[in-house]
């Protein structure tokens, strides 16, 4: 029996554990069920939780150099512990930019084609033709953390004919956009913008960057949608600048606590939408994520590091 192991602890189709397999043959591959004594030689892992974080903080796991996580975000594991013991950390960032850039447009129409209203009206049996109705095409879209999934957003709008403004760390032209500026000139442009996009990750940089200096800045009557992560935005000026109308309208799939507490007045605002962090599902999840998984176990294996989403621990993503 090989000394030498890998972990998974994602829900993978056989065929993709045989592929993983057939490319480290002299590794054995375990589950949860091992031995407590197998953890001690794993070297690299498909999947993380919070079971292994204390197994490793408890020095349980001195043969581990790489973790693929199976999530794009990942301020929720030990980035720490990790750069600290010279783990090198993945995720699985691009696979939900489709769903994800889908949900956006979905989310916006409902609102501005009245679907969202029309629903609510059904079991009333209410024939209402009075509300006012809104198109994308000729609409600003700013989008906020533009990587992966705002890319593939910036194309779905462009699509329908949207303006789109990128938003990313270092203010580098980004193909097909109309105009991109870094986040700390974020300022200067966000009154343009119709439609606002929140795709930011959970960093230092980040937390409370949507606050009410930076929403008394946006245009009155602008739609915000959320699909980052809930940190990014503080709630209660969320909810004054809906109040008092600069928020038309805001669609939330991410929050700070989740799941959203039953007493939060977020739940009753007439001019919010939640979801429960589902705008990320990936209908065929297993198999995108395998192309991310092989790709890296090769480069691993050739060599010694994974080469696609590799985590910047100073950045945190």
């Amino acid at each position: 029996m090989s000394t030498k192991k890998w972990l998974l602890k994602a829900r993978l189709k056989e065929q993709h554990i045989e592929a993983l397999k057939g490319l480290y043959p002299d590794y054995e591959m375990i589950t949860d069920d091992a031995e407590t004594e197998a953890f001690g030689v794993v070297e690299w892992t498909v999947g993380w939780n919070d079971e292994l974080t204390n197994l490793l903080e408890e020095g349980k796991l001195p043969s581990l150099k790489w973790v693929q996580a199976i999530s794009a975000g990942v301020n929720s594991l030990p980035l720490e512990t990790f750069e600290r013991k010279g783990i090198y950390l993945t995720n699985a960032s691009g696979i939900h930019a489709e769903p994800i850039a889908e949900y956006v447009i979905g989310v916006l129409l409902s609102h501005m084609r009245g679907l969202k209203a029309a629903i609510l009206n059904q079991p009333q049996r209410k024939w209402e033709q009075t509300m006012e109705l809104q198109e994308l095409k000729g609409k600003t879209m700013m989008i906020v953390g533009a990587g992966h999934i705002g890319n593939r957003l910036g194309e779905l709008a462009k699509a329908f004919g949207m303006k789109v403004i990128a938003v990313n760390r270092s203010g580098k032209d980004l193909p097909g956009m109309d105009v991109t500026v870094k986040k700390d000139d974020i300022v200067t442009v966000i009154d343009f913008a119709d439609v606002v996009v929140d795709i930011l990750p959970q960093t230092d940089e980040t937390y409370r960057v949507f606050n009410d200096a930076l929403f008394s800045r946006m245009k009155k009557g602008v739609l915000f949608v959320n699909v980052g992560r809930g940190a990014t935005v503080d709630s209660d000026s969320l909810i004054k600048a809906l109040d008092n109308g600069t928020v038309a309208y805001a669609a939330l799939d991410v929050f700070d606590e989740e799941p959203l507490p039953a007493e939060s007045p977020l739940w009753r605002h007439e001019k919010v939408l939640i979801t429960p962090h589902f705008s990320g599902v990936v209908e065929h999840f297993r198999d995108s994520l395998i192309e991310v998984v092989l790709e890296n176990a090769k480069s691993y294996k050739e060599d010694g590091k994974p080469s696609r989403n590799l985590i910047d621990f100073g950045k945190k993503y």
